[in-house]
């Protein structure tokens, strides 16, 4: 078993980074972090209180938005789009412990000859959704406006963005220096259709939309839509696959499109009910987004992550290595490959944080353990694809 890079040469190919290893160096995060989100001073002054302001958003998921609008006239496309921007914000923090003080601000920026009026009315009724939907599941979070600006000369479609703010008891933050041999990894599904999605859901989330769209969309849309490629990147490369976004894939149950753009799944609620129960038994809450599966060997210290029973690869990753001729070592570290969030618990508690995931129409299982490792920290993957290490 050889040691892999946490790095995708299939991703870089296209101009984007899984492991944002030269992102992390510039801004002086190289060695193993303590919270999976960055608090800093409270601004009210409390000592004992901790703050985050943190930004994400969908990514270049807008993109199949955009396509599914311009084949079919229907700007309903864009309304999800507010569901990733938020809930990739709300479940990183919500990770390190800030569930409490919620403020949401969001940004679209967007090339006003291509994006109609009525797709931003669409995501800001997408927004005003998601913050109704998570109020009705426990979680509650205060629109605080945004900014829509016009910028075709910076961007070729749409941009959604938007920033939250959590302050917190610096008591209740998730210290994940915590992690300890012995621990054990359970995996929370993002596949199926939990109660409160109103479909299933493909376990895209909003990671690796740029290797995805590359390897399954065709190049026709290329030569529809120019704008919709990145004009440094060589045909070759760029929209090599062989569907239309409103083609039907019988594997996925629905079409290529849809499954590009399931909304991402809010694990918040059910990271709430965890800490309100098992707070002092949980040693870290890891969001499987950039780095997939790889992603938690940034958190804990002389720890190895061992994967040894991970959730069926959902169908759509299956095609995309297949489509795309994707090493199932880079899968692993680009995309989620089935859970996108996985907790480090004491072992006496897994069979009960697995039946609190169940109480939330979320399927559960310990997918792996941690023992300890001389130096840096290591993650093992042993699959039905083979076994990597990185």
């Amino acid at each position: 078993m050889t040691k892999n890079s946490a790095e995708s040469s299939a991703y870089a190919a296209l101009g984007a980074s899984s492991a944002k290893g030269g992102i992390l160096a510039a801004v002086g995060e190289t060695g193993p972090a303590r919270y999976f989100a960055n608090p800093v001073e409270d601004p009210a002054g409390d000592a004992n209180y901790a703050f985050f302001l943190h930004a994400d958003g969908a990514g270049t998921k807008s993109i199949v938005a955009y396509l599914l609008y311009r084949e079919t006239g229907d700007p309903r496309w864009f309304r999800s789009l507010a569901y990733d921007s938020l809930v990739m914000n709300l479940d990183d923090v919500a990770c390190a412990g800030g569930l409490e003080g919620l403020i949401l601000s969001n940004t679209i920026g967007r090339n006003r000859a291509l994006v109609p009026d009525e797709a931003i009315a669409e995501i800001i009724i997408g927004y005003r959704e998601c913050v109704d939907l998570l109020r009705s599941l426990g979680i509650s979070i205060t629109m605080s406006g945004g900014e829509t600006a016009d910028v075709g000369d910076l961007c070729r479609t749409l941009i959604v963005d938007s920033t939250l703010t959590a302050r917190i008891p610096r008591a209740d933050l998730v210290d994940t220096t915590r992690v300890q041999p012995g621990d054990v990894i359970v995996g929370f599904s993002n596949s199926g259709q939990a109660p409160f999605e109103s479909a299933p859901n493909s376990s895209m989330g909003s990671n690796g939309l740029t290797l995805a769209r590359n390897v399954l969309l065709s190049r026709t849309h290329a030569e529809r839509y120019p704008e919709v490629c990145d004009p440094g990147i060589p045909k070759e490369v760029g929209y090599r696959g062989p569907f239309l976004v409103t083609d039907y894939e019988p594997g996925l149950g629905m079409s290529v499109g849809e499954a590009l753009l399931s909304p991402t799944r809010p694990y918040a609620p059910l990271i709430k009910k965890l800490l309100s129960s098992h707070r002092e038994q949980i040693h870290a809450l890891i969001h499987c987004t950039g780095g997939g599966q790889v992603k938690i060997k940034r958190f804990g210290r002389g720890v190895r992550y061992e994967k040894n029973h991970l959730f069926p690869t959902p169908p759509l990753f299956s095609l995309i290595q297949k489509h795309g001729n994707i090493p199932w070592n880079e899968m692993y570290s680009v995309f989620n490959m089935g859970h996108r969030l996985e907790a480090c618990v004491t072992a006496t508690v897994a069979s009960e944080v697995v039946s609190c995931a169940r109480e939330f129409g979320i399927a559960a299982q310990v997918v792996g353990q941690v023992t300890s490792s001389e130096g840096e920290n290591e993650v093992i993957i042993s699959s039905p694809h083979g076994e990597f290490r990185y």
